[in-house]
């Protein structure tokens, strides 16, 4: 068997080390906090489990994870019903759409130009070098693109639409055509259409539970140790301020930039420039503590308008069924933004009075705040800007071909997947590790297949 070092203790990594453990590979995971989970962790805030932002796990979940989280979160993982809404056109859209709240809600113009346009859709062609905007029209038409996608995409990638690449309008937005949307607003009509899972304690606990099997199978966490130098070739080698492990391959989940910075056998010049050019979108979380029960009984709120400058707004009491406080609940709004920009640098009183703004732009009720908590996540959203294809692929290239490291994970390939994507990127990431040594002609044949991911909302 193998020694293989992990470095990432969220789902990605902790899902290679479980499933090399289970194989019976010698593992030892290092992690940079105190805490397993990354982004996709939980905390307490007033006594409330919250999460980074709002999160779920989808139905569309391979059946083998979804029977893996089930063996190790038992009745803790609940099927909930999925309850979030569009604030569009200072109207609300439920979220899944279903076809009557859709005839209900719908502004009459935008119903029917969604309509005439569903209509003209097989009579539009692809364009000679599209981009995300042609792409999101070419498929659905140019009021949903218009009124929904590009507002949304300027919001969350901090540029012009028309500047993002046609990839990530494949990454991103799973509908094909007006008729596949209103084929899913029909399932959503019953409950089972619109269901989600959600652990008891919330988002984290799906880390957590991971972390506890792959030590019960035998590997060794390595909590508050960030990795500080990484040795690559036939003998690889990573450390810590506390310790160096020599291993026979190592699984990174690290951001690739941390990796480049951090690897002995540092990358030629030209994939450096590369590395720079590629730019990542940050969040602050600004978490409010409402004195009431409950603000709204919807989980999340969507807001495409540049008008507010919230992308989305969760509740998470409303994601599941626990032990909650019954005089508090909390609100988590999503604010996208650059590092060091405005609304990174602002103080927290600040960021609160700018979503209560929010709220109020929104028509929601004033949340007569008791306490302000903020995060900051420096990489949340990988920009895909046109311009950048070049550097992406020399990225790729350098990443697929490090001898003794494996590269995945959302911030270990810079992609934008889902829960689902990167416990399949941890479980193939182990796989491939066989006497000592990468199956490298497999891994490459695996990036290509996760090149195919398409994010779930």
């Amino acid at each position: 068997m193998s020694r293989i070092g992990v470095i990432g203790a969220g789902p990605a990594g902790l899902a290679a080390a479980l499933g090399a453990a289970r194989s019976g590979h010698e593992v030892v995971v290092f992690e940079a906090a105190d805490t397993v989970g990354g982004m996709a962790g939980s905390f307490e805030v007033a006594g409330v489990r919250v999460d980074y932002g709002s999160h779920r796990l989808h139905a569309s979940t391979a059946p083998e994870f979804m029977a893996l989280l089930r063996s190790l979160l038992g009745d803790d993982l609940q099927a909930r019903e999925r309850n979030g809404r569009i604030h569009l056109r200072d109207r609300w859209v439920a979220f899944p759409l279903r076809l009557g709240d859709l005839a209900r809600r719908l502004p009459p113009d935008f119903a029917f130009r969604v309509g005439a346009e569903t209509v003209t859709g097989p009579l539009r062609r692809p364009r000679p070098d599209p981009g995300f905007v042609d792409e999101v029209t070419r498929r659905l038409g140019p009021t949903v693109s218009g009124e929904f996608y590009e507002p949304y995409a300027t919001k969350l990638y901090g540029i012009e639409p028309s500047r993002l690449t046609a990839e990530l309008a494949s990454r991103r937005v799973s509908a094909s055509s007006p008729l596949a949307v209103l084929a899913k607003a029909f399932k959503a009509r019953q409950p089972d259409g619109r269901t989600f899972y959600y652990p008891r304690r919330g988002y984290g606990q799906v880390s957590e539970a991971l972390a506890e099997a792959a030590t019960a199978a035998g590997a060794k966490l390595r909590l508050g140790e960030p990795v500080t130098a990484v040795v690559a070739g036939p003998s690889p080698s990573l450390s810590s301020a506390a310790v160096t492990e020599d291993v026979d391959v190592i699984l990174s989940t690290m951001p690739v930039p941390a990796l480049a910075g951090s690897i002995e056998q540092a990358p030629d010049a030209a994939v450096v420039r590369a590395i720079d050019a590629l730019r990542v979108r940050a969040m602050v979380l600004v978490y409010l503590v409402v004195p009431r029960p409950q603000y709204t009984p919807f989980d999340a709120h969507y807001f495409p308008s540049l008008d507010v400058s919230m992308s989305r707004l969760s509740e998470p009491k409303n994601y599941r069924d626990r032990d909650d406080p019954t005089d508090r609940t909390v609100l988590c709004a999503e604010l996208p933004c650059w590092v060091d920009d405005e609304t990174w640098s602002a103080a927290d009183d600040e960021l609160g009075a700018q979503v209560a703004d929010d709220l109020a732009r929104a028509g929601l009720p004033a949340p007569d705040t008791t306490e302000i908590i903020v995060r900051r996540l420096p990489a949340v959203y990988p920009v895909y800007e046109r311009g950048s294809e070049g550097p992406r692929a020399d990225v790729e290239r350098w990443l697929a071909d490090l001898p003794g490291i494996v590269s995945f994970g959302r911030q270990g390939l810079g992609v934008p997947d889902n829960l689902h994507h990167v416990l399949d990127m941890g479980r193939v990431a182990a796989a491939t590790v066989d006497g000592g040594v990468v199956d490298r002609p497999r891994w490459r044949d695996e990036l290509e297949r996760f090149a195919t991911n398409v994010v779930v909302d």
